[in-house]
């Protein structure tokens, strides 16, 4: 989709272009009736029904067109802080209203939010974006199958909505974030929320399909690895679907983490989160190495304990002995590419 300038503009002060255009891409392909159902509590509205409107107005200009849910006992009293925006046109499950360019709003005070969300999921849209004044939980993502957030009162609701809908339509993305970070939450990897996930597998030992590995090196990093790249790890995490993965090597000055591979389809769903934490339940101390300009740098700042800069280097290391840094720092600078170099 050609952005005209003004479209751009914006965009770019909500994320990294290369993050926009791929979810938008995403978007665009999903094959949906609605790119994503939108759920904004009374409060939100409240505070933010103009705020909303404008957000949902440029989701349109871009070719993407959401549902709003309003339901249970406050669904009256949502509608009617919107219904005076022609924007929004209220509408019937499974119709989607009359309007090409309006937004259809299901009004359903006789269900609640679960009851309404698995009528409409995948039927109409595999994203929920549940909108609150307060915006997301105190974690980037929660996993409903091993939660480890301690959750306010007001929170407990929603969180068993989210892990019953997850349980019963695998797949969906769910979210939770305030109506000024709607479209943060919607088109960068970090967001600004939090995302509801089931909760990865992930598997160590040798993988069972080593040109699966590579293609996923492939992909994450857009780059061919070496032959040998895989020749020194002497321990591997990867998730069973081989979606991400975190190869390690011994070194006399502790173990490198020699690859740290995400999917592009994975990326912002969390699953990077939980291979990180993997990898340090187990293994406390370890060094690592990223070139500049990295997007994930800042969040490889946040796991470590120290980092040097050295030429086209970020060196990084967590747990590790003063005496060792030295030694370290060395062996990465002096380590040859892991990947074909490009003519």
């Amino acid at each position: 989709m050609l952005l005209n300038k003004t479209i751009r503009l914006f965009l770019d002060s909500i994320g990294r272009r290369e993050e926009y255009e791929f979810y938008l891409n995403k978007f665009q392909s999903a094959g949906t009736d609605c790119f994503a159902l939108l759920v904004p509590d009374l409060e939100s509205l409240e505070q933010g029904a103009e705020a909303l409107a404008f957000d949902l107005r440029f989701l349109l200009q871009l070719g993407l067109k959401p549902a709003v849910v309003l339901c249970g006992a406050d669904a009256e009293t949502e509608w009617n802080l919107l219904k005076d925006n022609p924007l929004f046109e209220r509408t019937v499950f499974p119709k989607l209203g009359r309007r090409k360019a309006g937004i259809p709003v299901f009004v359903e005070e006789k269900f609640q939010c679960l009851e309404s969300l698995l009528q409409k999921v995948p039927a109409i849209g595999r994203r929920v974006h549940f909108i609150r004044a307060g915006g997301g939980l105190s974690a980037e993502y929660y996993y409903v199958q091993k939660p480890s957030v301690e959750l306010q009162p007001e929170d407990r609701a929603l969180v068993e909505a989210a892990a019953a809908l997850l349980t019963a339509r695998p797949g969906t993305h769910i979210s939770v974030t305030s109506p000024i970070n709607l479209l943060e939450e919607i088109f960068t990897v970090k967001g600004a929320g939090t995302v509801f996930r089931r909760g990865s597998t992930i598997l160590s030992g040798r993988a069972p399909d080593s040109d699966r590995l590579l293609a996923l090196l492939e992909e994450s990093f857009g780059k061919k690895p070496k032959a040998d790249v895989l020749a020194k790890v002497t321990q591997l995490y990867f998730e069973e679907n081989y979606r991400g993965a975190a190869l390690l090597e011994d070194h006399p000055e502790g173990l490198y983490l020699s690859k740290f591979a995400v999917g592009s389809e994975a990326r912002g769903e969390g699953l990077a989160q939980e291979l990180w934490d993997e990898v340090c339940k187990n293994h406390p101390a370890f060094f690592w190495r990223s070139r500049k300009g990295n997007p994930i740098n800042q969040w490889y700042d946040r796991q470590a304990d120290g980092r040097h800069t050295a030429g086209d280097w970020l060196i990084f290391w967590r747990g590790m002995d003063a005496a060792a840094i030295p030694g370290l720092i060395t062996f990465c600078l002096s380590r040859p590419a892991d990947f074909v170099a490009v003519p």
